[in-house]
């Protein structure tokens, strides 16, 4: 993209790929196109855009339209790609690194008729990193896939599905089912709306624990209450969609997206 607001700023290519559940290619090819934006648009751009998408080629390919096309024609094709695929409305989920993001830039005309025609879950790989993160042993985390930033839009949702697949075979590997007594939930106050002083007793440390007793709910809300704020944040998104959903009964269908975000 151009930037990183929806409202002023605008995607310069998209790169879609499907995949089945498992992650395999329904086909292979994949589509990739450049939206045509005049060079006054891109000038306007941050240093760090500008500098980017030069190195990359990709201001090249954009301004050039014999390389790129219109936004209205481009969401069309694309839109065209997915049906001709997966023609089942509201089955397919778009997935992949932060896709909120580039969720947020097909909201806007014209390309939210793509979405449309997707599911309204999101299967965020992002997420499932997180997740990894915070409960796994930290050598997991280091195997997973690295990324090689290189910007491009077919790239990066190659790697996104890279990425995907290490966690789907990590999910996999995992033996023993469900375990057979649930951990029980942490001990959550009710605090009437407006009622301050009950919000702020609510809100005080809660006595120590006799040291007999294992505190399960102590111990879940140090997980829960964890933030993100300490940890690096991503800078990209790339966005591909599998038909990953209980609710689904054709679960071979799936799409991905790209666009671009710096």
């Amino acid at each position: 993209m151009t930037g990183l607001d929806p409202q002023t700023d605008t995607i310069l290519s998209i790169s879609v790929l499907l995949t089945d559940a498992d992650l395999r290619p329904i086909e292979p090819l994949g589509l990739t196109l450049y939206i045509t934006h005049s060079e006054i648009q891109l000038s306007s751009m941050s240093e760090w855009c500008i500098n980017t998408h030069t190195s990359t080629g990709l201001t090249k390919i954009c301004v050039d339209p014999s390389t790129s096309t219109t936004a209205i024609l481009a969401a069309a094709q694309v839109l065209h790609y997915i049906q001709t695929h997966i023609p089942t409305p509201r089955t397919a989920l778009l997935a992949g690194n932060s896709i909120h993001a580039d969720r947020s830039f097909l909201m806007v005309p014209p390309w939210n008729a793509i979405l449309a025609h997707l599911h309204y879950r999101l299967f965020d790989v992002s997420a499932l990193k997180e997740m990894v993160r915070r409960w796994a042993p930290e050598d997991v985390l280091a195997a997973a896939p690295v990324k090689m930033l290189r910007h491009s839009a077919r790239e990066d949702v190659l790697e996104s599905i890279d990425e995907a697949r290490f966690y789907m075979a990590l999910v996999k590997s995992v033996g023993g089912g469900v375990p057979a007594t649930p951990l029980p939930r942490p001990v959550l106050t009710s605090v009437p709306f407006g009622n301050d002083d009950a919000a702020l007793s609510a809100s005080a440390p809660a006595p120590e624990p006799a040291p007999s007793l294992l505190d399960v709910s102590t111990s879940g809300g140090a997980v829960s209450n964890s933030t993100s704020s300490d940890l690096p944040v991503q800078a990209r998104s790339r966005v591909r969609s599998s038909g990953m959903d209980e609710e689904m009964k054709d679960d071979t269908t799936a799409q991905g997206f790209r666009t671009d975000v710096p």
